[in-house]
């Protein structure tokens, strides 16, 4: 059994901004204070807990759960919004589609999500994308603040879903951040990488990627990658 865990954003799509606003809209809506007080957010890999949390230090407001949740159902409101506004210019990343073709109905093979998102807010983002029917399930940013404590919670759902154990080295993470990497490493799976994000390649090399791709376009080598037992490079 090979479970393929995919990342969302700057993996699969690009929603050229409308998360970051979507959050800022509800800083605005929450905390009544303007987007420009609110310090530069590093995105990339983090989820979703782990940027309330830093939101709500750097304003200088308590960490509870009753704040987090009014915080995280206004910006899943306005992310709604913002991917569905006439002028949305969000795009599928090159391969994407013929990936997931490609990879569906394969024998012995499961495709999930690993975000940092929350559950709501990425499946806004597949659903706007036309991309969630093909993951089954997956983890996501309410089970953690931690990425790196997601692969273990996704693998845990997917061998109840089988009725089997899945080996961690029969996991591989799809995504485009050196935190995509830390958090495979963190459960002994495998990362391929892609630089279609904010991380460079050499920050990816350098991070320990099992793998290293400018995209997902060549379909047939990621699918030799991602499919055939013990493939080496």
């Amino acid at each position: 059994m090979r479970l393929l865990l995919f990342d969302i954003d700057g993996t699969l799509v690009d929603t050229r901004g409308a998360g970051l606003a979507a959050l800022l809209d509800a800083v605005e809506d929450v905390f009544e204070v303007g987007r420009e007080t609110v310090p530069p957010l590093d995105l990339a890999g983090a989820t979703d807990g782990g940027v309330v949390r830093s939101l709500l230090g750097a304003l200088g407001r308590v960490d509870d759960a009753e704040i987090r949740g009014r915080y995280l159902e206004c910006y899943l409101g306005h992310l709604k919004r913002r991917l569905h506004e006439e002028a949305f210019v969000g795009v599928r990343l090159p391969g994407v589609i013929e990936l997931m073709e490609a990879l569906v109905g394969v024998p012995g093979v499961k495709m999930g999500v690993l975000t940092g998102n929350v559950r709501v807010g990425a499946e806004h983002k597949l659903r706007r994308f036309e991309l969630d029917h093909y993951f089954e399930d997956g983890a996501f940013g309410d089970d953690a603040d931690d990425r790196n404590l997601l692969g273990p919670v996704a693998l845990k759902r997917f061998e109840a879903q089988v009725g089997k154990r899945i080996p961690a080295e029969e996991v591989i993470i799809i995504g485009d951040t050196v935190k995509d990497v830390a958090c495979a490493k963190a459960f002994g799976a495998r990362c391929l990488a892609v630089a279609t994000g904010v991380h460079g390649r050499t920050g990816l090399v350098e991070s320990g990627a099992w793998v290293m791709l400018d995209d997902l376009q060549d379909t047939a080598k990621v699918m030799s990658l991602l499919t055939e037992p013990r493939v080496t490079i």
